[in-house]
């Protein structure tokens, strides 16, 4: 039976969960970087102070561990098991650049002494952790899906070399990078134009995927720009 569930392991690995915990360490990082920058304790009520710090340190702490568990656990779980792991870490860390964004826009309004390079750099920054985000969230929702022949388990999107059969690309499957391209130009062009969101779920996350990048690329970039100018 040991042996069996092994091999059962093996199996079901795949290299995206990998790439998918890289690019949540990667965002990580990030919000490493911008957390005294990007922290919004200097724009809320002096009651509410202690909670946004909590926040602050507890989400962080919270998704460096999920992360760490991502990357260590790959090789030893099961895919599902992973892929749940890998969504739990999403979801915090979702809640996290959700805040990040918030902070830009309550420093590009009330900053007294915004410098705008550097909001600029901040604005790049949360912009480059929304596309990783998101394309692991992608991944994590759709992958399994793919090619899964499980009418009860429909995949989420759709690319146009499924619906087209181009010489080359027969029995494709997506890849971490068709995820990533897909979360980009959703956010440069601010609607889906590599694939097709065809669940609520993943229309859903397209809808919040272009709110975010609304705030950061609009509001926060044209702020920046005035300072500038």
């Amino acid at each position: 039976m040991g042996d069996a569930r092994r091999g059962r392991t093996v199996t079901d690995r795949h290299p995206i969960g990998l790439a998918c915990g890289l690019a949540l360490a990667a965002v990580s990082v990030i919000d490493l970087y911008t957390a005294r920058a990007l922290s919004l304790v200097a724009y809320v009520e002096p009651h509410v102070v202690a909670l946004v710090q909590w926040l602050d340190v507890g989400l962080g702490a919270i998704c460096a561990l999920g992360v760490v568990a991502v990357i260590v656990s790959w090789p030893f779980i099961i895919r599902e098991a992973h892929r749940r792991i890998t969504l739990g870490v999403v979801a915090v860390q979702a809640l996290g650049l959700t805040l990040d964004v918030v902070a830009l826009l309550a420093a590009a309004l009330f900053g007294k002494q915004a410098k705008p390079l550097y909001l600029l750099l901040e604005a790049g920054l949360v912009q480059l952790s929304t596309v990783l985000l998101f394309a692991t969230w992608y991944a994590a929702i759709d992958h399994d899906r793919q090619g899964a022949q499980d009418d009860r388990r429909p995949q989420r999107l759709a690319f146009p070399q499924q619906g087209t059969h181009f010489p080359g690309y027969e029995g494709w499957r997506p890849r971490f990078v068709d995820y990533l391209t897909f979360a980009f130009t959703t956010s440069a062009g601010l609607g889906p134009s590599e694939a097709m969101p065809l669940a609520v779920s993943a229309k859903l996350l397209v809808c919040f995927q272009v709110t975010l990048s609304l705030v950061i690329l609009l509001v926060l970039a044209a702020r920046a720009i005035g300072l500038i100018t």
